[in-house]
């Protein structure tokens, strides 16, 4: 699902708001999550930023696909380079 985000196929609002899509994994990074939706308008105007976020949303995909806990989970920050 937030590969389909990544390169712009699904919203990631409607996931969000989605509760059929939540899975434990999912839930345990919500918080980073909706720092990503809200900050499209930064990415946009912001080419490091834009590159910086979509670096942290490919490790939480990778995270996710290795089966990470969530608290390895909540670690992914989109907000600067997390330390995961």
């Amino acid at each position: 699902m937030l590969e389909e985000v990544l390169v712009g196929k699904r919203d990631l609002y409607a996931l969000l708001d989605n509760p059929s899509d939540h899975s434990d994994e999912l839930e345990a990074c919500f918080h980073g999550l909706w720092h990503y939706a809200s900050d499209e308008d930064i990415r946009a105007k912001d080419p490091g930023y834009s590159a910086m976020q979509q670096s942290e949303m490919r490790k939480l995909i990778s995270l996710l696909r290795c089966g990470a806990p969530a608290e390895t989970l909540k670690k992914v920050s989109f907000l600067g380079a997390s330390r995961v």
